[in-house]
């Protein structure tokens, strides 16, 4: 097993003369290499690790960053820790595709010299940000009436009662 650690933002890997067997590599690039906005503004980890045969390649790579966000209930702005991954297999025969996930597998040409992996880790970033987003899991929003911010500070608003035909909805929260 070989391990490659690479402080270039370029998220290569060069497969042209790379011996049969397990070589293990280091990448941290900034957000904006790899086309995602400000909102992510720490540097992106990722640990891949490339399985070499003489007919196909596995890898899987450990992505890390970190971004900035805005809580759904509160509005207020946050930072969320993301990690994923994902596997991918490269073919140099198309015909030997049947037997993995369509999702997983490349095919390449022989003559291929290096591996990007920039597009995969930045879709795999974005795919791993949440669709619900909340500072905490107890956050408790805004008032409708005033807009203050129910985490900081409470409000003399008064809660306006529901309507009796909802009230057996109330019990199914409980």
């Amino acid at each position: 097993m070989r391990k490659s650690e690479s402080n270039k933002s370029e998220l290569k890997i060069r497969i042209s003369g790379l011996s049969s067997g397990i070589h293990e590599y280091h990448f941290s690039t900034s957000p904006a290499d790899i086309g995602l906005d400000a909102q992510f503004s720490k540097p992106v980890e990722i640990d891949a690790r490339l399985d070499k045969a003489s007919r196909q390649m596995y890898l899987k790579a450990d992505i890390r960053t970190v971004g900035m966000f805005g809580c759904d209930r509160c509005l207020d702005e946050f930072e969320r820790p993301l990690a994923t991954g994902y596997t991918m297999f490269y073919l140099y025969d198309e015909t030997e595709s049947g037997r993995f996930p369509d999702d997983e597998i490349q095919i390449i040409s022989p003559d291929t010299v290096t591996i990007d992996l920039r597009e995969d880790v930045r879709q795999m970033i974005l795919l791993a940000v949440p669709l619900k987003l909340l500072c905490t899991e107890e956050c408790k929003g805004l008032c409708p009436r005033c807009g203050t911010n129910w985490n900081h500070a409470s409000c003399d608003c008064t809660q306006e009662m529901i309507d009796s035909r909802w009230s057996g909805l109330q019990n199914l929260s409980k």
